[in-house]
């Protein structure tokens, strides 16, 4: 009796613990996972991140893209990215604020400066995006920009 008890016991700890360890690994995850999926963008799947389709496709022969054409694109990219980059930890910073701040019994009210920070944020990131697919699509020729959009 007394070693069933104790296997019961034993079993019965050991489950728990790991029930456990498998809800936090998923709380874990799930924050680890909405925190990479978080955009800085306003909109967000609906306009087209050309230059990383053009980097997974840089040298498709169906694309020909011209060496010259490379050059300008990287420079685009490279504008782009360390814009958005810059304002990224902003406004995931100020994000962080608002959520603490609402529990920690601020009102709306209170924390509208800083929602109107990231949105001023966020509307600069987009606009970044904006320019980006405005001065790619200017370096592209029609067809080229044909393949990407039927990708």
């Amino acid at each position: 009796m007394k070693k069933s008890t104790l296997l019961i016991i034993v079993l019965t700890f050991l489950f728990s613990l790991s029930a456990t360890t498998l809800m936090a690994g998923e709380k874990d995850s799930a924050a680890t996972s909405s925190a990479k999926k978080a955009s800085p963008f306003l909109i967000t799947g609906k306009l087209p991140h050309l230059t990383k389709l053009l980097m997974q496709e840089w040298d498709n022969p169906a694309l020909k893209l011209a060496s010259a054409q490379k050059d300008k694109l990287l420079v685009v990219r490279k504008q782009t990215i360390s814009g958005v980059k810059r304002l990224g930890p902003e406004i995931a910073a100020l994000e962080k604020q608002v959520a603490e701040k609402i529990f920690a019994g601020k009102t709306p009210e209170e924390l509208y400066a800083l929602v109107q920070s990231i949105a001023a944020l966020k509307a600069e990131a987009t606009m970044l995006h904006l320019h980006c697919i405005h001065n790619t699509s200017a370096i592209l020729d029609p067809q080229q920009l044909s393949f990407l959009r039927n990708m």
